[in-house]
């Protein structure tokens, strides 16, 4: 290999942010300003449900240095959201949670904004809070939304019950009732998963400055500026070419900054001050009032024959949705929370019901629903295992698709290659020690999932002096390296060296449109994206820039199969477990950037084993009690257990680049993997997240 050929090697697969992030030179929406800024803060409910009959605001326009006080009767009526537009700029009328927008200050400083916003006074006649899911089906129980179904793109029919933001139903419950109490084993069980925040670095933030009502930029932590632009201008009545959001990278994403959060409330500010408005939220502020996991609840029913053969399953599952749910992609929420995609299951019956709480709204999180799903799907199959005699894993080999076989959803993928990556998986497990005294045991789990079908992206190339090539995109860098990986693909189908491409972010003026980073469609879509562009900027006649949008279906339609097995050790007198160790095996095609791939398999192993043995956000009567940092514990270094990877190549992929999406692939059987390995330990079964030694220990006694 020549010295040009290891310099552009390592230019391949270097980020095209390293440096810039290495020295603190990149400049994220905190770090910005602009001539003029003034700063926000905003008062919040301190109850979960109550009508306003007043706020006070003089002693907060009193404080040194604030600009304006601002309630709902002074920004815009309109509602807004991801999906269904349900949620209010500033309550009005009444509040729904803890942590709900009551007023706004604005301030020459973060400080005297703050310190103004702790001076509001509200004045609440208490509702009847409805925290939990049971509290807000009860008959006789209080709306939280007088009439969910009038909400733009609601999901909710009059005539369902009451705090229902959308019910589903699919399959025969009939059929399946038949078809479980004629099999031989069956089990029925009820699982339970908790809240938790996505924990990304960089806190929720915006600026905007509204120069005229046809010209507002916003400069917002979100993934999906062109979603974020038709937000703001749908519910402020702007016309969309008006509002312009600004490249920015995002200092982490994992689902949480799809929603817009306070670019609306910034915006009317801007407005109503004249100036531009920056809001940066503190960290309280965004564990207790932002978009967390939905926490979710099942009843799970599922029989096979005396083979082993699934032969009906059923899944029942509620989702806390929150105050509004309007914070997800579509008001239907995480639908995979139902789904079976690597089983061959002859009847499935499934019903999910999203329910109006008041508690903080709910929005997506990495792999949103699988991986509450999965957990208990996962165990209710290692239960049912158990019941019928048989090894949990042989149950599954049985009863994974082939090729060929359609999935819950009916979808016939181009491969099926679960068994293959069982088998992989388990030939690469190497033991492990164990504490002595403590029992071993080991668990499988196995998660499935389909690559996109549509792609929706644009992509502008200039060609620059000295035979560069200039890629700018609407794509937001989250942080996983998605620009490093455009840079990648464009270099490989143009047959330039990775050097000579420059990738660089532009407003959504400058490009039609683009759906944002998100379901695992980055780079997938990114292949069929750029083996386009290659084939237009191969045919172009002059040095003009080729400027492209795809948005259609994206062929073959592929899927990856996770296979994860945990190995721990239970102490049989204290319950404490160790995670000895996550073993992942992933069926993959062509890998673009290694370093990048094994990083997103790394993350989404820690941040599935958090969700299991650590994190919560402690919620009750309303409130998230989890309030810091210090409480929320997200795992450190400190706390990863010995993780190992299995790469099973050979998969069939998308685009010339023949690639498989990985980034939500590596979460949604960890808990599940960890529960059953507990299981395996001291015989001892947790139905609800998280694993601690204390549910252990509770069990262990009750069984004695």
């Amino acid at each position: 290999m020549t010295v040009d050929q290891e310099a552009d090697t390592l230019s391949r697969y270097q980020r095209v942010d390293a440096r810039a992030k290495a020295t603190g030179a990149t400049r994220y929406v905190g770090d910005l300003s602009l001539p003029g800024l003034a700063h926000a803060a905003m008062a919040r409910s301190t109850v979960a449900h109550a009508r306003i009959r007043s706020i006070n605001v003089s002693a907060a326009r009193a404080v040194p240095g604030v600009i304006g006080v601002f309630t709902a009767a002074d920004v815009s009526a309109g509602l807004y959201g991801r999906g269904v537009a349900d949620a209010p700029i500033l309550a009005r009328d009444k509040v729904r949670f803890v942590g709900e927008r009551v007023a706004a200050v604005v301030a020459e400083t973060r400080r005297a904004a703050e310190q103004a916003a702790a001076l509001v006074e509200v004045d609440y006649d208490p509702l009847p809070s409805m925290t939990t899911v049971e509290q807000a089906l009860a008959p006789g129980a209080v709306p939280i939304h007088d009439e969910p179904w009038r909400y733009l793109r609601a999901a909710a029919r009059q005539g369902d019950p009451v705090n229902v933001v959308y019910r589903s139903e699919h399959g025969s419950a009939a059929e399946f009732e038949a078809a479980f109490a004629a099999a031989r084993f069956s089990v029925d069980r009820h699982y339970r998963t908790q809240g938790v925040h996505q924990g990304y670095l960089e806190p929720q933030a915006c600026i905007a400055a509204y120069d005229s009502p046809e010209s507002v930029r916003i400069w917002l932590t979100n993934k999906a500026p062109y979603t974020a632009r038709r937000m703001v201008a749908e519910c402020l009545g702007l016309e969309m070419t008006a509002v312009d959001v600004q490249p920015v990278p995002l200092g982490g994403d994992f689902g949480g900054k799809g929603s817009p959060q306070d670019a609306l409330i910034c915006v009317e500010l801007s407005r109503l001050t004249g100036r531009p408005v920056k809001s940066v939220l503190r960290y309280v502020e965004d564990l207790t009032a932002t978009n967390p996991r939905h926490p979710a609840q099942f009843r799970v029913r599922v029989a096979c024959d005396e083979a082993g053969r699934l032969v009906a399953a059923a899944i029942s599952c509620q989702l806390n949705s929150g105050a509004y749910g309007g914070f997800t992609p579509n008001a239907t929420g995480p639908r995979h929370v139902v789904e079976v995609p690597s089983y061959r299951v002859p009847v499935l019956w499934t019903e999910m019901t999203r329910v109006y709480t008041n508690t903080v709204p709910r929005g997506n999180m990495r792999a949103p629903g699988a991986v509450q799903g999965t957990f208990a799907f996962e165990s209710a199959l290692d239960e049912l295992a158990a019941e019928a005699g048989i090894d949990a894993v042989e149950i599954r080999r049985r009863n994974l698709l082939r090729t060929g076989e359609a999935d819950s959803a009916g979808h016939t993928w181009a491969e099926h290659r679960g068994i293959e990556v069982l088998d992989a998986a388990l030939a690469a497990l190497e033991p492990v020690a164990v504490p002595a005294g403590w029992h071993y045991g080991r668990g499988v789990a196995i998660y499935s999932r389909s690559n996109i079908t549509l792609v929706n992206m644009s992509l502008r190339l200039t060609p620059v002096a000295g035979d560069r090539i200039r890629a700018e995109t609407t794509l937001t860098e989250t942080g996983t390296g998605n620009h490093t990986i455009l840079r990648q693909l464009l270099a490989d189908q143009l047959g330039v060296p990775a050097a000579h491409v420059e990738v660089t972010g532009v407003p959504t003026s400058e490009l039609p449109d683009d759906l944002g980073a998100g379901a695992s469609r980055v780079t997938t879509g990114l292949a069929a994206l750029v083996d386009a562009a290659a084939k237009a900027w191969g045919n172009r006649s002059s040095d003009e820039p080729v400027a492209l949008h795809l948005d259609g279906p994206v062929e073959p339609r592929v899927g990856s199969y996770t296979v994860q097995i945990a190995q721990v050790a239970v102490d049989p007198a204290t319950g404490k477990l160790r995670v000895l160790g996550i073993h992942t095996a992933i069926d993959v095609a062509g890998v673009v950037n290694p370093v990048a791939h094994q990083l997103q398999i790394d993350g989404g192993v820690m941040m599935g084993f958090g969700y299991a043995c650590l994190e919560d956000l402690d919620e009750s009567d309303g409130q998230v009690w989890a309030a810091s940092l210090g409480e929320f514990k997200l795992p450190s270094a400190r706390d990863a257990p010995p993780m190992t990877t299995l790469l099973v190549p050979g998969g069939i992929g998308v685009g010339t680049a023949n690639v498989k999406s990985v980034g939500e692939s590596a979460t949604p059987p960890v808990a599940a993997a960890i529960a059953n390995a507990v299981f395996d330990a001291a015989r001892c079964r947790i139905r609800e997240l998280p694993i601690t030694a204390d549910r252990i220990f509770a069990v262990l006694r009750e069984q004695a």
